[in-house]
Protein backbone atom coordinates (compact mmCIF):
# COMPACT_ATOMS: atom_id res chain seq x y z
CA UNK A 1 0.00 0.00 0.00
CA UNK A 2 1.64 3.84 -0.96
CA UNK A 3 -0.14 6.95 0.05
CA UNK A 4 0.74 9.43 -2.49
CA UNK A 5 -0.21 13.17 -2.17
CA UNK A 6 -0.51 15.20 -5.44
CA UNK A 7 -2.36 18.64 -6.53
CA UNK A 8 -1.52 18.48 -10.10
CA UNK A 9 -1.35 14.61 -11.43
CA UNK A 10 -4.29 12.08 -12.11
CA UNK A 11 -4.67 9.44 -10.89
CA UNK A 12 -3.48 7.13 -13.36
CA UNK A 13 0.15 8.56 -12.77
CA UNK A 14 -0.30 8.39 -8.74
CA UNK A 15 -0.88 4.72 -9.50
CA UNK A 16 1.62 3.74 -11.77
CA UNK A 17 4.21 5.59 -10.00
CA UNK A 18 3.13 3.06 -6.55
CA UNK A 19 2.95 0.17 -8.49
CA UNK A 20 6.76 1.11 -9.58
CA UNK A 21 7.65 1.53 -5.72
CA UNK A 22 6.12 -1.42 -4.90
CA UNK A 23 8.08 -3.48 -7.68
CA UNK A 24 11.26 -2.46 -6.07
CA UNK A 25 10.79 -4.60 -3.52
CA UNK A 26 9.95 -8.02 -5.49
CA UNK A 27 12.73 -10.41 -6.12
CA UNK A 28 13.73 -11.19 -9.68
CA UNK A 29 11.88 -14.33 -11.59
CA UNK A 30 8.99 -13.46 -9.88
CA UNK A 31 5.28 -14.31 -11.30
CA UNK A 32 3.10 -11.22 -9.72
CA UNK A 33 -0.73 -10.25 -10.11
CA UNK A 34 -1.68 -6.89 -10.38
CA UNK A 35 -4.80 -6.35 -8.48
CA UNK A 36 -5.24 -2.47 -9.73
CA UNK A 37 -8.10 -1.22 -11.44
CA UNK A 38 -8.99 -2.54 -14.49
CA UNK A 39 -8.18 0.78 -16.58
CA UNK A 40 -4.67 1.04 -15.27
CA UNK A 41 -4.07 -2.80 -16.11
CA UNK A 42 -5.54 -2.31 -19.47
CA UNK A 43 -3.00 1.08 -20.19
CA UNK A 44 -0.29 -1.23 -18.48
CA UNK A 45 -0.84 -4.38 -20.82
CA UNK A 46 -1.16 -2.46 -23.81
CA UNK A 47 1.58 0.06 -23.31
CA UNK A 48 3.42 -3.61 -23.01
CA UNK A 49 2.28 -4.90 -26.27
CA UNK A 50 2.59 -2.47 -28.42
CA UNK A 51 5.18 -2.86 -31.17
CA UNK A 52 5.25 1.02 -32.76
CA UNK A 53 7.53 3.11 -30.64
CA UNK A 54 5.50 6.50 -32.21
CA UNK A 55 2.48 5.19 -30.55
CA UNK A 56 4.31 4.41 -26.91
CA UNK A 57 5.78 8.32 -26.75
CA UNK A 58 2.17 9.27 -27.25
CA UNK A 59 1.33 8.40 -23.68
CA UNK A 60 0.54 10.26 -20.93
CA UNK A 61 2.43 7.91 -18.86
CA UNK A 62 5.44 6.98 -21.49
CA UNK A 63 8.15 7.89 -18.69
CA UNK A 64 6.34 5.75 -15.99
CA UNK A 65 4.98 2.68 -18.07
CA UNK A 66 8.33 2.41 -19.95
CA UNK A 67 10.04 2.01 -16.51
CA UNK A 68 7.86 -0.75 -15.89
CA UNK A 69 8.30 -2.31 -19.09
CA UNK A 70 11.89 -2.22 -19.05
CA UNK A 71 12.13 -3.20 -15.11
CA UNK A 72 9.72 -6.40 -15.95
CA UNK A 73 12.15 -7.11 -18.81
CA UNK A 74 15.26 -6.95 -17.22
CA UNK A 75 14.49 -8.89 -13.60
CA UNK A 76 12.17 -11.82 -15.31
CA UNK A 77 9.56 -10.50 -13.72
CA UNK A 78 6.06 -11.79 -15.02
CA UNK A 79 2.60 -10.12 -14.98
CA UNK A 80 -0.37 -13.34 -14.72
CA UNK A 81 -3.72 -13.34 -15.45
CA UNK A 82 -5.95 -15.09 -13.24
CA UNK A 83 -9.26 -16.28 -12.95
CA UNK A 84 -12.50 -14.20 -10.29
CA UNK A 85 -11.88 -16.77 -7.54
CA UNK A 86 -8.42 -15.87 -7.40
CA UNK A 87 -9.10 -12.41 -7.82
CA UNK A 88 -11.66 -12.37 -5.47
CA UNK A 89 -9.00 -13.24 -2.99
CA UNK A 90 -7.03 -10.57 -4.14
CA UNK A 91 -9.45 -7.73 -3.15
CA UNK A 92 -10.16 -9.43 0.02
CA UNK A 93 -6.89 -9.20 1.07
CA UNK A 94 -6.48 -5.21 -0.54
CA UNK A 95 -9.92 -4.57 1.91
CA UNK A 96 -8.09 -6.14 5.15
CA UNK A 97 -4.67 -4.61 4.46
CA UNK A 98 -6.05 -1.12 4.03
CA UNK A 99 -7.79 -2.05 7.84
CA UNK A 100 -4.52 -3.07 9.18
CA UNK A 101 -3.24 0.64 7.77
CA UNK A 102 -5.85 2.24 9.56
CA UNK A 103 -4.77 1.09 12.79
CA UNK A 104 -3.70 3.84 15.29
CA UNK A 105 -0.30 1.39 15.95
CA UNK A 106 0.26 0.96 12.54
CA UNK A 107 0.64 4.53 11.70
CA UNK A 108 1.99 5.80 14.19
CA UNK A 109 4.61 3.39 12.97
CA UNK A 110 5.03 3.73 9.58
CA UNK A 111 6.20 6.95 8.50
CA UNK A 112 8.14 6.30 5.60
CA UNK A 113 7.82 9.13 2.69
CA UNK A 114 9.03 8.28 -0.62
CA UNK A 115 9.34 10.33 -3.62
CA UNK A 116 10.51 9.39 -7.35
CA UNK A 117 12.32 11.43 -9.47
CA UNK A 118 11.80 11.91 -12.89
CA UNK A 119 15.34 11.31 -13.69
CA UNK A 120 15.73 7.80 -12.18
CA UNK A 121 12.68 6.51 -13.92
CA UNK A 122 14.61 7.33 -17.31
CA UNK A 123 15.41 4.41 -19.56
CA UNK A 124 16.28 5.83 -23.10
CA UNK A 125 19.58 7.37 -23.92
CA UNK A 126 17.71 10.25 -25.63
CA UNK A 127 14.98 12.67 -23.66
CA UNK A 128 13.18 15.46 -24.55
CA UNK A 129 14.15 17.83 -21.95
CA UNK A 130 12.77 21.07 -21.70
CA UNK A 131 15.08 23.84 -19.10
CA UNK A 132 16.22 20.05 -16.98
CA UNK A 133 12.84 19.18 -16.70
CA UNK A 134 12.01 15.88 -18.79
CA UNK A 135 9.11 15.88 -20.50
CA UNK A 136 7.35 12.31 -19.09
CA UNK A 137 4.88 11.70 -21.65
CA UNK A 138 2.65 12.63 -24.51
CA UNK A 139 5.93 13.64 -26.69
CA UNK A 140 4.01 14.66 -29.93
CA UNK A 141 1.08 16.14 -28.12
CA UNK A 142 3.82 18.67 -26.41
CA UNK A 143 5.19 19.59 -29.23
CA UNK A 144 1.61 20.19 -30.81
CA UNK A 145 0.86 22.39 -27.63
CA UNK A 146 4.37 24.14 -28.00
CA UNK A 147 3.57 25.11 -31.85
CA UNK A 148 0.33 26.25 -30.68
CA UNK A 149 1.78 28.97 -27.83
CA UNK A 150 4.89 30.48 -30.31
CA UNK A 151 1.82 31.43 -32.68
CA UNK A 152 -0.56 32.28 -29.89
CA UNK A 153 2.93 34.30 -28.34
CA UNK A 154 3.56 36.11 -32.13
CA UNK A 155 -0.35 36.91 -31.86
CA UNK A 156 0.79 38.58 -28.44
CA UNK A 157 3.57 40.70 -29.61
CA UNK A 158 2.46 41.77 -32.63
CA UNK A 159 2.70 45.41 -33.40
CA UNK A 160 -0.06 45.77 -35.38
CA UNK A 161 -2.22 44.17 -32.62
CA UNK A 162 -0.27 45.74 -29.88
CA UNK A 163 -3.48 48.21 -28.71
CA UNK A 164 -4.94 45.14 -28.00
CA UNK A 165 -2.88 44.19 -25.64
CA UNK A 166 -1.28 47.46 -23.69
CA UNK A 167 -4.25 46.46 -20.96
CA UNK A 168 -4.25 43.17 -21.47
CA UNK A 169 -4.31 42.07 -17.38
CA UNK A 170 -8.07 43.42 -17.55
CA UNK A 171 -9.11 40.54 -19.38
CA UNK A 172 -11.63 42.12 -21.20
CA UNK A 173 -11.45 39.94 -24.82
CA UNK A 174 -12.62 36.10 -25.18
CA UNK A 175 -9.93 35.27 -27.58
CA UNK A 176 -11.07 31.83 -28.37
CA UNK A 177 -14.65 32.47 -29.50
CA UNK A 178 -12.52 35.64 -31.11
CA UNK A 179 -9.66 33.28 -33.01
CA UNK A 180 -12.50 30.94 -33.89
CA UNK A 181 -14.22 34.02 -35.84
CA UNK A 182 -11.29 35.40 -36.92
CA UNK A 183 -9.86 31.91 -38.72
CA UNK A 184 -13.89 31.01 -39.88
CA UNK A 185 -14.36 28.10 -37.67
CA UNK A 186 -17.98 28.92 -37.35
CA UNK A 187 -18.75 28.59 -40.86
CA UNK A 188 -16.03 25.93 -42.06
CA UNK A 189 -14.18 23.13 -40.36
CA UNK A 190 -10.64 22.90 -40.10
CA UNK A 191 -10.37 20.42 -43.00
CA UNK A 192 -12.24 22.91 -45.14
CA UNK A 193 -10.52 25.76 -47.51
CA UNK A 194 -12.50 26.98 -50.30
CA UNK A 195 -12.31 30.54 -52.27
CA UNK A 196 -15.43 31.55 -50.39
CA UNK A 197 -13.67 30.41 -47.17
CA UNK A 198 -10.42 31.55 -48.02
CA UNK A 199 -11.79 35.41 -48.93
CA UNK A 200 -13.65 35.11 -45.45
CA UNK A 201 -10.77 34.40 -43.64
CA UNK A 202 -8.43 37.04 -45.85
CA UNK A 203 -10.92 40.34 -44.85
CA UNK A 204 -11.08 39.23 -40.74
CA UNK A 205 -7.46 39.03 -40.34
CA UNK A 206 -7.16 41.78 -42.36
CA UNK A 207 -9.77 44.03 -40.59
CA UNK A 208 -8.59 42.85 -37.35
CA UNK A 209 -4.90 43.98 -38.30
CA UNK A 210 -6.62 47.36 -39.56
CA UNK A 211 -4.62 46.21 -43.01
CA UNK A 212 -7.12 46.11 -45.45
CA UNK A 213 -6.70 47.81 -48.50
CA UNK A 214 -7.42 51.55 -48.08
CA UNK A 215 -6.04 54.49 -50.16
CA UNK A 216 -3.63 55.15 -46.64
CA UNK A 217 -2.10 51.46 -47.41
CA UNK A 218 -1.82 51.28 -50.99
CA UNK A 219 -0.29 54.39 -50.79
CA UNK A 220 2.43 53.64 -48.34
CA UNK A 221 2.82 50.64 -50.75
CA UNK A 222 3.55 53.02 -53.28
CA UNK A 223 1.33 51.26 -56.04
CA UNK A 224 0.83 52.76 -59.20
CA UNK A 225 -1.64 55.58 -60.21
CA UNK A 226 -2.25 55.89 -55.92
CA UNK A 227 -1.06 59.74 -56.02
CA UNK A 228 -2.27 60.17 -52.76
CA UNK A 229 -3.63 58.45 -48.96
CA UNK A 230 -6.48 61.01 -49.38
CA UNK A 231 -10.39 59.18 -49.65
CA UNK A 232 -11.43 59.77 -53.46
CA UNK A 233 -14.62 59.26 -52.29
CA UNK A 234 -14.96 62.42 -49.54
CA UNK A 235 -11.85 64.02 -50.32
CA UNK A 236 -11.45 65.46 -47.20
CA UNK A 237 -9.35 63.34 -45.09
CA UNK A 238 -6.70 60.39 -45.15
CA UNK A 239 -8.32 57.10 -45.85
CA UNK A 240 -6.92 54.85 -42.75
CA UNK A 241 -8.78 51.82 -41.66
CA UNK A 242 -11.01 54.23 -39.32
CA UNK A 243 -12.34 56.43 -41.42
CA UNK A 244 -13.79 53.92 -44.10
CA UNK A 245 -16.15 53.15 -41.43
CA UNK A 246 -17.08 56.58 -40.43
CA UNK A 247 -16.53 58.42 -43.73
CA UNK A 248 -19.60 60.76 -44.97
CA UNK A 249 -19.26 59.13 -48.52
CA UNK A 250 -21.28 55.86 -46.60
CA UNK A 251 -24.81 55.55 -46.80
CA UNK A 252 -25.36 54.27 -43.52
CA UNK A 253 -23.59 55.08 -40.72
CA UNK A 254 -22.39 52.43 -37.69
CA UNK A 255 -25.11 53.22 -35.36
CA UNK A 256 -27.49 52.65 -37.89
CA UNK A 257 -26.37 49.18 -38.40
CA UNK A 258 -26.32 48.52 -35.45
CA UNK A 259 -29.84 49.24 -34.22
CA UNK A 260 -31.55 47.89 -37.41
CA UNK A 261 -29.26 44.31 -37.60
CA UNK A 262 -31.37 42.69 -34.45
CA UNK A 263 -34.51 43.17 -36.43
CA UNK A 264 -33.06 41.82 -39.99
CA UNK A 265 -31.49 38.79 -37.63
CA UNK A 266 -35.22 38.33 -35.81
CA UNK A 267 -36.44 38.34 -39.41
CA UNK A 268 -33.75 35.16 -40.86
CA UNK A 269 -34.56 33.71 -37.33
CA UNK A 270 -38.50 33.76 -38.24
CA UNK A 271 -37.72 32.99 -41.40
CA UNK A 272 -36.00 29.28 -40.37
CA UNK A 273 -39.16 28.64 -37.59
CA UNK A 274 -36.31 29.10 -34.43
CA UNK A 275 -39.08 31.13 -32.34
CA UNK A 276 -37.04 29.94 -29.16
CA UNK A 277 -33.41 31.75 -30.11
CA UNK A 278 -36.31 34.99 -31.21
CA UNK A 279 -37.36 34.66 -27.36
CA UNK A 280 -33.43 34.92 -26.22
CA UNK A 281 -32.71 37.64 -28.71
CA UNK A 282 -35.56 39.68 -26.96
CA UNK A 283 -34.55 38.72 -23.73
CA UNK A 284 -30.92 39.85 -23.86
CA UNK A 285 -30.88 42.39 -26.56
CA UNK A 286 -31.12 45.28 -24.86
CA UNK A 287 -28.32 44.17 -22.28
CA UNK A 288 -26.14 43.85 -25.88
CA UNK A 289 -26.90 46.50 -27.25
CA UNK A 290 -25.73 48.47 -23.51
CA UNK A 291 -22.54 46.61 -23.74
CA UNK A 292 -21.76 47.69 -27.24
CA UNK A 293 -22.75 51.36 -26.75
CA UNK A 294 -20.65 51.16 -23.15
CA UNK A 295 -17.00 52.91 -23.53
CA UNK A 296 -14.11 49.95 -23.97
CA UNK A 297 -11.65 49.45 -21.65
CA UNK A 298 -8.57 48.68 -24.35
CA UNK A 299 -9.70 50.88 -27.06
CA UNK A 300 -9.05 54.12 -25.39
CA UNK A 301 -11.27 56.95 -26.28
CA UNK A 302 -13.63 54.53 -28.62
CA UNK A 303 -16.74 52.41 -27.37
CA UNK A 304 -16.43 48.46 -27.36
CA UNK A 305 -18.73 48.77 -30.93
CA UNK A 306 -14.75 49.59 -32.47
CA UNK A 307 -14.50 46.02 -30.70
CA UNK A 308 -16.45 44.45 -32.85
CA UNK A 309 -15.69 46.46 -36.31
CA UNK A 310 -12.35 44.38 -35.83
CA UNK A 311 -13.87 41.33 -34.86
CA UNK A 312 -12.69 40.75 -31.17
CA UNK A 313 -15.63 39.67 -29.20
CA UNK A 314 -15.87 41.20 -26.03
CA UNK A 315 -15.95 38.74 -22.66
CA UNK A 316 -18.84 40.88 -20.94
CA UNK A 317 -21.39 39.16 -23.37
CA UNK A 318 -20.70 35.86 -21.92
CA UNK A 319 -21.66 37.65 -19.21
CA UNK A 320 -25.32 37.73 -19.91
CA UNK A 321 -26.23 34.21 -19.64
CA UNK A 322 -24.40 30.71 -18.15
CA UNK A 323 -27.02 28.77 -20.60
CA UNK A 324 -25.40 27.38 -23.65
CA UNK A 325 -28.20 27.54 -25.98
CA UNK A 326 -28.54 31.62 -25.06
CA UNK A 327 -25.03 32.01 -25.53
CA UNK A 328 -25.27 30.52 -28.70
CA UNK A 329 -28.29 32.75 -29.78
CA UNK A 330 -25.71 35.85 -28.55
CA UNK A 331 -22.87 35.15 -31.00
CA UNK A 332 -24.63 34.75 -33.74
CA UNK A 333 -26.45 38.14 -33.23
CA UNK A 334 -22.89 39.36 -33.14
CA UNK A 335 -22.10 37.62 -35.84
CA UNK A 336 -24.56 38.98 -38.22
CA UNK A 337 -23.89 42.36 -36.75
CA UNK A 338 -20.09 42.04 -37.92
CA UNK A 339 -21.29 40.81 -41.64
CA UNK A 340 -24.25 43.48 -42.34
CA UNK A 341 -20.95 46.35 -41.30
CA UNK A 342 -19.11 44.55 -44.21
CA UNK A 343 -22.13 44.32 -46.20
CA UNK A 344 -23.34 47.70 -45.93
CA UNK A 345 -20.00 49.65 -45.22
CA UNK A 346 -16.82 48.14 -46.65
CA UNK A 347 -18.26 46.40 -49.74
CA UNK A 348 -20.40 49.47 -50.99
CA UNK A 349 -17.37 51.46 -50.10
CA UNK A 350 -15.17 49.04 -52.53
CA UNK A 351 -17.39 48.92 -55.34
CA UNK A 352 -17.51 52.74 -55.12
CA UNK A 353 -13.61 52.91 -55.70
CA UNK A 354 -13.68 50.94 -58.13
CA UNK A 355 -16.58 52.81 -60.33
CA UNK A 356 -14.61 55.60 -59.76
CA UNK A 357 -11.06 54.26 -60.40
CA UNK A 358 -12.83 53.59 -63.72
CA UNK A 359 -14.16 56.87 -63.97
CA UNK A 360 -10.53 58.19 -63.91
CA UNK A 361 -9.36 55.28 -66.90
CA UNK A 362 -7.60 53.43 -63.59
CA UNK A 363 -7.59 49.83 -64.24
CA UNK A 364 -7.22 46.57 -61.99
CA UNK A 365 -3.88 45.61 -64.08
CA UNK A 366 -3.20 49.66 -63.18
CA UNK A 367 -2.98 48.88 -59.20
CA UNK A 368 -1.23 45.79 -59.39
CA UNK A 369 2.07 47.64 -61.27
CA UNK A 370 4.53 49.86 -58.56
CA UNK A 371 5.21 53.04 -59.76
CA UNK A 372 8.28 53.60 -62.15
CA UNK A 373 10.77 55.59 -62.06
CA UNK A 374 12.11 56.85 -65.75
CA UNK A 375 15.96 57.57 -66.16
CA UNK A 376 15.62 59.59 -69.45
CA UNK A 377 17.71 62.43 -68.71
CA UNK A 378 20.44 63.52 -66.58
CA UNK A 379 17.83 65.45 -64.59
CA UNK A 380 15.65 62.27 -63.85
CA UNK A 381 18.41 60.79 -62.59
CA UNK A 382 19.68 63.93 -60.45
CA UNK A 383 16.14 63.71 -58.85
CA UNK A 384 16.39 59.87 -58.53
CA UNK A 385 19.82 60.76 -56.87
CA UNK A 386 18.65 63.03 -54.81
CA UNK A 387 15.74 60.54 -53.14
CA UNK A 388 18.43 57.77 -52.50
CA UNK A 389 20.56 60.09 -50.27
CA UNK A 390 16.90 60.95 -48.43
CA UNK A 391 16.69 58.02 -47.59
CA UNK A 392 20.29 57.70 -46.37
CA UNK A 393 19.98 60.87 -44.51
CA UNK A 394 18.84 59.06 -41.09
CA UNK A 395 21.08 59.34 -38.38
CA UNK A 396 22.93 57.28 -36.17
CA UNK A 397 20.79 58.36 -33.18
CA UNK A 398 17.28 57.03 -35.00
CA UNK A 399 19.31 53.60 -36.14
CA UNK A 400 20.55 52.92 -32.65
CA UNK A 401 16.91 53.76 -31.50
CA UNK A 402 15.18 51.19 -33.26
CA UNK A 403 17.70 48.95 -33.17
CA UNK A 404 17.16 49.02 -29.49
CA UNK A 405 13.48 48.15 -29.91
CA UNK A 406 14.07 45.23 -32.05
CA UNK A 407 16.24 44.19 -29.57
CA UNK A 408 13.74 45.24 -26.71
CA UNK A 409 10.54 43.43 -28.39
CA UNK A 410 12.93 40.46 -29.16
CA UNK A 411 13.99 39.76 -26.05
CA UNK A 412 9.85 40.52 -24.60
CA UNK A 413 8.98 38.04 -27.28
CA UNK A 414 11.48 35.22 -25.93
CA UNK A 415 10.12 36.16 -22.17
CA UNK A 416 6.79 35.16 -23.10
CA UNK A 417 6.84 32.19 -25.38
CA UNK A 418 9.11 30.88 -22.23
CA UNK A 419 6.22 31.52 -19.69
CA UNK A 420 3.72 30.28 -22.31
CA UNK A 421 5.91 26.68 -22.84
CA UNK A 422 6.74 26.33 -19.31
CA UNK A 423 2.90 26.68 -18.40
CA UNK A 424 2.49 23.60 -21.35
CA UNK A 425 5.11 21.93 -19.50
CA UNK A 426 3.49 21.88 -16.08
CA UNK A 427 0.38 20.51 -17.61
CA UNK A 428 -1.49 23.86 -18.05
CA UNK A 429 -4.40 24.67 -20.73
CA UNK A 430 -2.83 28.05 -21.94
CA UNK A 431 -6.05 28.43 -24.73
CA UNK A 432 -7.52 31.34 -22.02
CA UNK A 433 -4.41 33.08 -20.48
CA UNK A 434 -1.92 33.24 -23.04
CA UNK A 435 -3.60 36.91 -23.76
CA UNK A 436 -3.01 37.65 -20.21
CA UNK A 437 0.96 37.05 -20.18
CA UNK A 438 2.89 40.45 -19.13
CA UNK A 439 5.02 41.56 -21.60
CA UNK A 440 8.19 42.56 -19.92
CA UNK A 441 11.98 42.12 -21.29
CA UNK A 442 13.14 40.30 -18.25
CA UNK A 443 11.65 37.84 -15.54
Amino acid sequence: MAKYESVVENEFKIILRSLILGLMIITENSEIILGLNDNVVKVILEFINNCSNRRKIDSDYYLELLFIENFLEKNEIQLLEVDEKILDNVIELKTNLKELLKTKSITDMIKNEFELIDEALVVNEFNLIWKNKIITGGLRTWRKKITNAIWKNEILNSEKLDDLFVYNYKKEFDWVSTLNFISNRINFSTRQCGDKDTRERSYRIKNMLRELPTYSILYKRDTNKINSPICIRCGKEEEVWEHVWVCEANEFSIDEIIQESPYRFELELEAHGKNKEIEILRDHLCNFLMILESPSLILQGKSRKWELIRGIFNDKFNDLSKIKEEKTTIKELWNFIYDELKKRIWIPRCEEIKFLEEKEGITKLDLKLRKQKLKDDHNEESELEKIKNNKNTKTKENKNKNKTNKIKNNQIKIVTLGKLTNAVTDGLNIDKIWDTSTKLPFY
